[in-house]
């Protein structure tokens, strides 16, 4: 008896539908997938901020100050003058977060800075107990990033001459602190160790930041392998408030040269930004990054925006920025928020009543 053969398979046009129907699952799912992954991109973030705002309160701990906003000594000396702002500003441009190293995990870091040639440098170190040039005010120290030769360029050609500028001082163990890539101070929605940024001399990683007179100052270094490229990468700097010391009523916790007492914070730690975001630059075309290395102090005095300045806090999340606060809490605030009131949360002895609800929260 003939038995009827039953068809296996599929016709062109049901597999091109088969075909059609996957597409659109996927395009319906990828943006929830990309949702979920920044989510989590910027809850690591948050933590990331968290455990500097810590690390900042452990140290005061210590120390019974603050760190400061950035270090700039008016006695720092540099070799060749030439290539770095005269004195008062010539150095040593150490930042906030390389006062935190020991208490966020990387003492072996610290230590390298500590025991640099730098150390042998002279000023007076915090509460007494800090010796290393770089940690000291008043340190006659230079710039930590390239107070031995070679300095920068000297044909004007775009190629390096010899190692590079990666101090401190050009020494095995200094160049190995400052290219030492810190998790906990890149944020992971921010590929910023690795992004290639605006032919030097128009863009470089940031090697100095600091308020002075009323305006916002950087130095950076050329972004080429054996120069300035491998400088450990940071998107998080302290808040220096309206314009750090230079308006004494709007000043934040952190500023140049501060040493600010927890109990000095008058407006209260909670209300009160300590640290927040920054890539540095234009979210688009990437003119400069921080190394954490030099991460001083950021003023508010320009606002926030979507489309942001090297000297405004950013971040790459959408619509948002994260801050962290005097008592170690984080606070998302939006990138449309009124200006007055980020200017009222970053000052620390203001005495406003911030309206958060301005701010996106």
């Amino acid at each position: 008896m003939n038995r009827p053969l039953r068809r296996l398979g599929f016709t062109l046009i049901e597999l091109l539908v088969v075909i059609a129907i996957i597409a659109i699952l996927i395009g319906l799912l990828l943006p929830a997938v990309q949702k979920v992954r920044e989510a989590a991109a910027r809850t690591q973030c948050e933590n990331n901020m968290k455990q500097i705002g810590l690390a900042a309160m452990n140290y005061e701990s210590t120390y019974k100050v603050l760190p400061p906003g950035g270090l700039v000594s008016p006695n720092s000396v540099n070799a060749n003058p030439g290539y770095v702002s005269s004195p008062p500003y010539a150095g040593p441009y150490t930042g906030t977060l390389a006062f935190l190293l020991p208490y966020v995990e990387q003492t072996n870091v610290y230590n390298l800075l500590f025991a640099s040639p730098f150390g042998a440098g002279t000023g007076a170190g915090i509460a007494g107990s800090q010796n290393g040039g770089l940690f000291k005010f008043g340190t006659t120290a230079g710039a930590w990033a390239y107070t031995n030769p070679p300095y920068d360029f000297s044909d004007g050609s775009t190629t390096v001459n010899g190692t590079g500028a990666l101090g401190p001082n050009n020494t095995p163990n200094g160049i190995k602190a400052v290219t030492t890539q810190i998790s906990s101070y890149v944020c992971p929605s921010d590929n910023s160790q690795d992004t290639g940024m605006t032919a030097y001399p128009n863009g470089g990683p940031i090697d100095a930041y600091w308020c002075e007179a009323g305006s916002m100052w950087i130095d950076y270094v050329a972004d080429y392998p054996g120069h300035g490229h491998e400088l450990g990468a940071s998107n998080y700097i302290a808040c220096a408030g309206y314009l750090g010391s230079f308006n004494a009523t709007y000043q934040g916790i952190y500023y140049q040269n501060s040493k600010t007492k927890i109990v000095a914070i008058t407006d209260g730690t909670s209300n009160t930004i300590a640290f927040g975001e920054t890539i540095a630059g234009s979210p688009t075309t990437r003119d400069f990054r921080l190394s954490w290395m030099g991460a001083g102090s950021m003023a508010t005095a320009w606002g926030l925006t979507a489309t942001p300045h090297w000297y405004q806090f950013s971040s790459k999340h959408t619509g948002v920025i994260n801050f962290a606060f005097g008592d170690g809490s984080v606070r998302q605030i939006s990138v449309s928020g009124d200006s007055n009131q980020f200017i009222y949360a970053s000052g620390a002895i203001d005495g406003q009543v911030i309206n958060w609800s301005l701010l996106g929260q």
